[in-house]
C-alpha cells in the first residue's frame, strides 16, 4: 500500500519539476556564464545556469495544484504518517526517474554529495578511479517493425587522467566496464535483454521449466544489478577502496578483471611546455576547467620568447566542459572570430565568439594533435580553430560529443545536468555524434608527433 503512494506522489513529485523545466525554457539567454563536466560522463564541466523564473504569467501551474492536491491528502489522511526524510526520498527517486526517461546520458540528477565532486573536478581535482566515463548508446532493429530502434547502452572508458589509478591498472580508452564488484551493470532498460531472449527462437522452443530458469537467471542478474548513473557514481566516488571491475571481452581475448584502488587526485591541465626538435614549441592541455586559461597563458608568454617555427598543441584525450577556458585559449590564434555556434532549443543559434587576445597573438603555424578520446569543449577548440583555418589537425578523428549541457543548481545542494544544446562550426558543419575528422591520419603516439613537426617544418 505504502509503495502504491510512494510511487503516485513520485509521479507528482516529477511532475511539478517537469513544470519547472518548462518554466526555464522562457528564460532568456543571459547564460554564458561559469562552466562545470558529466563525466560523465558524460557531465563534467557543464554550465551553471539560474533557476529564477523570468515569464511567470505564461507558465501553466496547473501540474503544480494536483501535486499540492495529493501532497495535502497524503499528509492529512495517509495511515501512516510520512517523514521529512521520505518525502525527500521521494522526490530524489522521482526526479531521478523522471530525467531516466529519456534515455539521455547527458541528462540526469545527481545528488549533493556528486554536485560537491563536479564543483572539485572543474577546479582539477578528481576522486575515483581516474577514468573519464561516457555511456555509449548503440541501436539495434525493433524485431517490431513498426516501433522505434531498441537503444543499449554500455559504460565505456573514454580517456584516462595521467598517473591516475585506472591508467596504473592497465585500462584503456575504449575499454568496457560490465560488472562492478560482481555487479552487472544494467543499460537505460534492464529488461531489455530478457525481452531479446522471448523472441529468440531456440529459447521459445524450450520446455517451459528451462525457460522459467533462464528468467529466473535474468531476474536475479537484474535484481543483483546497478544501473549506468549508479555505477559511474561509484567510480566517481570519495570512498577510497579497491574497486574489482569486469571488463568486456575484446575477441579473440576472454573478459577480464582488473583491481583498481580509488582516490583522489589532482591534474595539472597544462604541463609539458616544451620545444621539440629545438624549433617547434609544444604544449600538452589535459583538461579544461578553472585554472586552464591561466595556465595556457603562463604557456604562451614562455613560448612566445624562444625561437620557434611553429607550435603543437596536444589535445589527445583531452575532456573538460569549461567553454570560456577554451575560448581565452583560442584567442591567442584567432582573436575577435566566431569559436562555434550552439544550437539550442526551438533552433535558437548563439554566436559562440573569442574575445581579443590577451597577449600577443601567435601568428606562426599551428598544429593540434587530437585523437578518439578527445571530447566535448577540447573537440569544440579543435573544430573552432580548423574552422578558422589557423591550424591544422593531426592523428585520429575525435569522439564527436558537441553537446552542450547545463547544471541547474537546486536549493538542497543537489542539481540537475540537462542537455541543452550543441555546437557546431561558425560555418555549420556538425561533427556531434560523428567527431572532428583529421588533416593527417597517423595512429601511434610517436608518428602522430612527427607528423605534427613535419607539417612545421621543424628539423
Amino acid at each position: 500500500m505504502r509503495t502504491i503512494h510512494k510511487i503516485g506522489i513520485g509521479v507528482l513529485v516529477g511532475l511539478f519539476f517537469a513544470s519547472g523545466y518548462a518554466t526555464r525554457t522562457h528564460c532568456t539567454d543571459r547564460q554564458r556564464a561559469a562552466v562545470l563536466r558529466q563525466v560523465d560522463a558524460s557531465a563534467e564541466g557543464t554550465r551553471v545556469a539560474s533557476t529564477r523564473l523570468s515569464d511567470i504569467a505564461n507558465v501553466d501551474i496547473r501540474p503544480l495544484e494536483t501535486l499540492y492536491s495529493v501532497l495535502k491528502s497524503l499528509r492529512e489522511h495517509y495511515v501512516e504518517q510520512l517523514t521529512v526524510e521520505e518525502e525527500g526520498k521521494m522526490t530524489y527517486d522521482a526526479i531521478r526517474a523522471m530525467l531516466a526517461s529519456f534515455d539521455d546520458p547527458n541528462t540526469r540528477f545527481i545528488e549533493p554529495a556528486q554536485r560537491k565532486l563536479l564543483t572539485d573536478a572543474e577546479q582539477g581535482t578528481f576522486h575515483g578511479i581516474g577514468a573519464i566515463l561516457t555511456i555509449k548508446q548503440t541501436w539495434k532493429t525493433n524485431p517490431d517493425k513498426l516501433k522505434e530502434p531498441i537503444s543499449e547502452e554500455h559504460l565505456i572508458v573514454l580517456t584516462l587522467l595521467p598517473e591516475s589509478p585506472a591508467a596504473k591498472a592497465g585500462l584503456k580508452p575504449g575499454d568496457e566496464i560490465v560488472a562492478i564488484d560482481g555487479k552487472d551493470v544494467l543499460p537505460f532498460d534492464p529488461y531489455q535483454r530478457a525481452n531479446d531472449m522471448m523472441k529468440d527462437t531456440k529459447i521459445r522452443n524450450m520446455e517451459p521449466a528451462q525457460v522459467r530458469k533462464l528468467l529466473d537467471a535474468e531476474q536475479k542478474r537484474i535484481d543483483d544489478g546497478i544501473g549506468m548513473i549508479e555505477a559511474e557514481r561509484l567510480l566517481m566516488s570519495e570512498d577510497k577502496k579497491p574497486i574489482e571491475l569486469k571488463l568486456a571481452a575484446k575477441p579473440p581475448a576472454k573478459a577480464s578483471m582488473v583491481t583498481v584502488q580509488s582516490e583522489e587526485m589532482t591534474v595539472d591541465p597544462v604541463s609539458q611546455v616544451r620545444m621539440e626538435n629545438g624549433d617547434v614549441g609544444y604544449v600538452r592541455v589535459s583538461y579544461f576547467g578553472a585554472g586552464t586559461a591561466g595556465e595556457f597563458a603562463d604557456a604562451m608568454k614562455e613560448l612566445n620568447t624562444k625561437t620557434a617555427k611553429g607550435l603543437i598543441v596536444d589535445l589527445r584525450g583531452a575532456t573538460g566542459g569549461d567553454v570560456e577556458s577554451a575560448e581565452k585559449v583560442a584567442s591567442w590564434f584567432a582573436p575577435d572570430r566566431t569559436l562555434a555556434i550552439l544550437i539550442k532549443s526551438r533552433g535558437r543559434k548563439v554566436p559562440v565568439r573569442i574575445s581579443g587576445s590577451e597577449g600577443v597573438t601567435w601568428r606562426k603555424p599551428v598544429v593540434l594533435l587530437v585523437d578518439r578520446s578527445t571530447t566535448r569543449v577540447p573537440e569544440v577548440l579543435a573544430a573552432g580553430l580548423k574552422d578558422s583555418g589557423v591550424a591544422k589537425l593531426v592523428g585520429e578523428k575525435t569522439y564527436g560529443d558537441f553537446v552542450d549541457t547545463t547544471v541547474i543548481d537546486l536549493a538542497d545542494g543537489s542539481a540537475v545536468v540537462m542537455a541543452t544544446g550543441k555546437y557546431v562550426t561558425g560555418k555549420g558543419l556538425d561533427y556531434n555524434g560523428k567527431g572532428l575528422p583529421v588533416d593527417v591520419q597517423a595512429s601511434s603516439n610517436d608518428q602522430q608527433l612527427k607528423e605534427a613537426i613535419r607539417l612545421l617544418g621543424g628539423g
